[in-house]
């Protein structure tokens, strides 16, 4: 959330600076109606991505960067890293997994799975150390998402379909998708990024987190149809109980018990405390007879369900690591064309987004973007992945902002006139932009191919509870989300919510617009469970991009779409800092990213603020 204005938001336009395009606010009395001899459109979104000047972006990206890179890695010398590190490993091999065990079952052929944990766990690792290394934004954190999954599996039913053999038409649509992502990257294309905004953003962060809840929620309920009731109960036990005691530890911050350090440490390490926790809870006393360590490591309906790991690390399929595109026929390697555009558009915005939710003004990042660099390094990296065989990674949602948010040192100060402990707010302080922590979960990642056998005791349900955990967490600065809330407010205390366009807008626009967003969301969400379809969701979600320019402004009005869809503010860390020399708890008015909303104009005196 974010400091709000006392006045509607201005219509913004999208103007040039330097060779990067920026939505800046217009002139109060532009009324964005077509200019003489400017072919008509919206004159906000106006947008040159300079196609004269191939490279130009790219180069803009690493002079931007370049100067950093040497801070990247001395800035690294942080107890947040380390925390970070390895809520990131969890956060990330937990997805990766599950997933693997959905590729696995989904792309047998003659019983043997095609694709499984070793070859989403090797992509991880590989492309996440190459991507922390190389990549312009390291702290956006790569990996195989939900997406992808869906599109692999679409790929592979067209192969099967068409009887052609799988992993080299997989191959040929990462060759394909990653030559599109350097000649995007290359013409400057990222430009157009500009475009998304938080409606989109929002949109998709929303869709993901649903994805994750969903997911978690129905493997909770399967097991009380596949396994017997005690080991069923006690999955619900480890699942939900991974999720409680998640939320419970990551909010200490706001405790009043045990001092500051303490607070932090437990806020900090939350998350990978309660995994562990409750990862061994199904190995304690007489829950042990219902784990497959003590049935021989056999899982049957009376035992809890484990990870399904192999036994080496070797490709799940009877074929070497490398692919041979030349077992692919020439007419398909030509329709290999056709899912790669899919596939690029996915990532365009998928990874795009991705970095912008990490990147968000709320975190008050100072070392700038690298958007063009970025998509191309993923190009790259696709090469890497389609001749090896294995999945194609990009940002990860909700993972990146995530990661950015647990290298942010917050603190609570407490409200102008704040007499309790709910007139305390959480501020940013300050954000430790590094590449060690990216790179310090990519690595570990990749060490659990030396220790499968140990992956091999973790219960699924610590997972299912880690994957509704991070759907939840990622609510958090969601406006989409504040405004589904405002349905179940009391009207009387709606100003409470501190939600800066409430005075501007007309309850009854705010509620027309996040209704239609919110079928929006259940469309593209029931489009991700149809057969065939699903490889096509994300076209629905570039859709959202005109849908917003266009659409949006004729049903609701451009100044209440604008005010609804305004971009947040970075947090004063000039004064945060200030603030913290005078005192451990001081008084402080202005916005903490994802934490707070303002309901004053500016940071300051009489600014008032509110944990959401």
């Amino acid at each position: 959330a974010r400091p709000p204005s006392q006045a509607p938001h201005p219509p913004f336009r999208v103007v040039r600076v330097g060779c990067m395009c920026q939505r800046v606010m217009a002139n109060p009395d532009d009324s964005g109606a077509p200019k003489e001899g400017g072919g008509g459109g919206d004159e906000r979104f106006r947008v040159s991505c300079n196609w004269r000047r191939p490279f130009a972006e790219m180069r803009n990206d690493l002079n931007r960067r370049r100067p950093h890179y040497l801070s990247d890695w001395t800035d690294a010398y942080t107890r947040k890293v380390v925390s970070s590190a390895l809520f990131m490993f969890f956060t990330s091999i937990a997805p990766g997994i599950t997933f693997s065990a959905l590729l696995g079952d989904q792309t047998r052929v003659d019983g043997r799975a095609q694709l499984g944990p070793v070859e989403v766990i090797l992509s991880t690792a590989v492309t996440g150390s190459i991507f922390a290394i190389f990549g312009g934004q390291p702290l956006v954190i790569v990996g195989v998402t939900g997406p992808v999954t869906i599109f692999t599996i679409a790929v592979f039913n067209i192969s099967d379909a068409l009887g052609i053999d799988f992993l080299p038409f997989y191959c040929w649509v990462q060759i394909w998708a990653a030559l599109m992502h350097m000649g995007l990257a290359a013409s400057n294309a990222c430009s157009l990024i500009t475009l998304v905004t938080r409606y989109s953003c929002e949109t998709f962060g929303m869709l993901i987190a649903v994805i994750y809840i969903y997911n978690g929620l129905r493997n909770l309920i399967t097991y009380f149809v596949d396994l017997d009731p005690q080991p069923a109960l006690l999955s619900l036990v480890v699942g939900l109980g991974t999720t409680w005691l998640a939320l419970l530890l990551t909010s200490a911050r706001s405790w009043s018990i045990l001092n500051r350090t303490a607070r932090t440490l437990l806020a900090d390490y939350g998350a990978t405390a309660s995994i562990f926790f409750f990862c061994f809870v199904p190995y304690m006393g007489a829950n042990y007879d219902l784990t497959p360590a003590a049935h021989g490591d056999n899982i049957t309906a009376s035992t809890i369900t484990t990870l399904d790991v192999p036994d080496a690390v070797e490709p799940s399929a009877d074929r070497g690591w490398l692919i041979n595109p030349a077992d692919c026929p020439a007419w398909a390697i030509v329709l290999a064309i056709v899912p790669a555009l899919i596939l690029t558009v996915l990532f365009f915005f998928d990874h795009n987004v991705s970095s912008l939710l990490a990147q968000a003004p709320e975190f008050g990042l100072k070392k700038g973007t690298a958007y063009h660099w970025d998509f191309f390094v993923i190009g790259v990296q696709m090469l890497v992945t389609g001749l090896l065989g294995i999945p194609p990674v990009n940002g990860l949602i909700p993972q990146a902002p995530l990661h950015t948010d647990s290298l942010c040192e917050k603190e609570w100060r407490t409200r102008p006139a704040g007499h309790s402990a709910h007139d305390k707010v959480e501020v940013i302080t300050h954000c430790h932009e590094q590449r060690v922590s990216g790179l310090a979960q990519a690595v570990l990642i990749g060490l659990t191919l030396c220790a499968l056998t140990v992956l091999g005791y973790i219960p699924i349900a610590a997972l299912d509870g880690l994957f509704i955990y991070m759907g939840i967490a990622s609510f958090g600065g969601n406006s989409f989300y504040q405004r589904l809330v405002l349905f179940i407010t009391d009207p009387a205390r709606r100003a409470a919510r501190g939600l800066d366009f409430l005075d501007g807008v007309p309850s009854g626009v705010v509620r027309r617009y996040t209704a239609l967003q919110l079928l929006i969301l259940a469309c593209i969400f029931g489009v991700t469970l149809v057969p065939y379809a699903n490889c096509l969701f994300p076209v629905l979600i570039a859709v959202l991009v005109p849908l917003r320019i266009v659409t949006l402004p004729k049903l609701f009005g451009r100044e209440n779409v604008d005010a609804l869809d305004a971009d947040g503010n970075a947090p004063d860390l000039a004064r945060h800092s200030a603030d913290a020399d005078g005192a451990a708890e001081g008084t402080v008015g202005g916005a903490a990213a994802g934490t707070i909303c303002a309901e004053d104009g500016e940071a300051g005196p009489g600014a008032a603020t509110e944990v959401v």
